[in-house]
């Protein structure tokens, strides 16, 4: 089996629909105009003093009276109309080269590339580099091309408590060139695995016991899936991420409402105010309910409940970011990126080129999955420590797998719509 290191004046313009927002449009044109206008008075303004002062040497009296000019009033207003059909023209041809570069840029193969490895570098020069073999990141750009279909990237979500670091939640996002999707599956922290080197436990001890080279032999070998790269965050900048797209919408049962306004899941009282239907929430409420165990989804209950609720908070934000255009996105782009950390061993090549493949796409909704799956495993506790812990067994490992593949390297889609419900 591989590991990862194998492989936007004048209305007639008509500004690309890539720039949605009209006031934006207007703002630009208008902040061009007044800058040649500017230079324009300008010139005016300095002739005048000279001709003033040269009339004055010549014979102008010292009461401000003015010795009568030998210019004609028709020349003045020629020179007038002049210089503003000049200015027009200038306005006009900017316009039209800033159309041309913007079609160069976002129309062609090789002015998109170009821009989104702009953007990919900025992105990644605000990225916390932590490789899992101890190599630099720092490696020439080259031009590299995805020659497999499907790269997988394990996000964790990392939870500290009295100093150790528990993977909370870990997903693995998937882009899959073949059937045109990106899908995010959730894998259950409860499973009961075989951790290299150590006794069998739950999956989410294993970077608490030897960090991600050991979280990524874990997966790998009992899923026999291969991971290209990770991404790491904790509940804090998760929390942040949420405030920064401006909210997100969730749908809560009379249930669900109930219990975050009587517990402290959501930490903040003066957020404890949801009710049943949909909320626009904040990040701390977002959190609050991610976390949740004890009360159904209406479909999910306990850890499964939490998983999938952390998958609905992750769709409602991708919602909320696709619905924005280039300009948008990459100002809250550069927002999160000065204020959250995030942790990866992506190399900045293979980050521009997942950016790009990615944009191909055009993807408008995440495809969700969940394993184990509905009735492929046992509640079972087993002794860990001191005590007899609750885990899941898959039934059958090889059942496991390939359901997991099925839905990952798209032979199979029936099973994902399965799993949610």
């Amino acid at each position: 089996m591989s590991s990862r290191n194998d492989n936007i004046s004048s209305n007639p313009i008509d500004i690309p629909s890539f720039i949605n927002s009209r006031d934006l449009r207007g703002q630009g044109s208008t902040n061009i105009q007044f800058s040649y206008e500017d230079d324009y008075d300008s010139d005016a303004f300095l002739k005048e003093v000279n001709s003033s002062l040269a009339r004055q040497v010549s014979g102008g009296n010292g009461n401000g009276q003015k010795k009568p000019s030998n210019h004609k009033p028709n020349n003045n207003k020629k020179r007038k109309k002049k210089g503003g059909s000049r200015f027009l023209k200038i306005v006009a041809s900017l316009l039209l080269l800033l159309l041309a570069i913007s079609c160069l840029l976002l129309f062609t193969d090789p002015g998109r590339k170009f821009l989104i490895n702009t953007v990919g570098n900025y992105i990644y020069g605000n990225l916390s580099y932590a490789s899992s073999d101890g190599s630099s990141s720092d490696e020439a750009i080259t031009n590299l091309t995805l020659d497999k279909p499907v790269v997988n990237i394990l996000l964790i979500g990392v939870e500290e408590i009295g100093g150790a670091e528990n993977t909370d939640s870990m997903m693995i996002a998937t882009l899959n060139k073949d059937d045109h999707s990106l899908k995010l599956t959730s894998i259950m922290r409860d499973l009961y695995v075989d951790i290299p080197g150590h006794n069998k436990s739950k999956l989410n001890s294993a970077f608490s016991k030897g960090g991600i080279d050991l979280l990524y032999q874990t997966l790998e070998n009992n899923f026999d899936v291969d991971l290209d790269g990770y991404c790491m965050v904790n509940f804090e900048a998760f929390e942040t991420i949420v405030d920064m797209v401006g909210g997100v919408d969730i749908t809560l049962t009379e249930e669900e409402a109930k219990y975050l306004r009587t517990t402290n899941y959501i930490s903040k009282k003066s957020n404890r105010n949801v009710v049943a239907g949909v909320n626009h929430m904040n990040g701390n409420q977002a959190l609050g309910y991610c976390r949740v165990r004890k009360v159904s989804t209406g479909t999910e209950n306990n850890d499964f409940g939490r998983t999938q609720r952390q998958r609905i908070v992750l769709d409602a934000i991708f919602n909320e970011v696709k619905s924005k255009n280039v300009l948008q996105l990459a100002m809250l782009m550069n927002n999160i990126l000065k204020k959250v950390e995030i942790k990866t061993d992506i190399t900045q090549s293979e980050f521009n080129l997942y950016l790009n493949e990615a944009s191909k796409l055009k993807v408008q909704a995440l495809k969700t999955f969940r394993i184990p799956t509905d009735g492929s495993y046992n509640n079972e506790r087993v002794p860990m420590g001191k005590y007899n812990v609750e885990v899941l067994v898959p039934k059958d490992w090889s059942v496991t797998r390939q359901e997991l593949h099925d839905f990952i390297y798209g032979t199979a889609t029936a099973n994902a719509d399965t799993a949610e419900k």
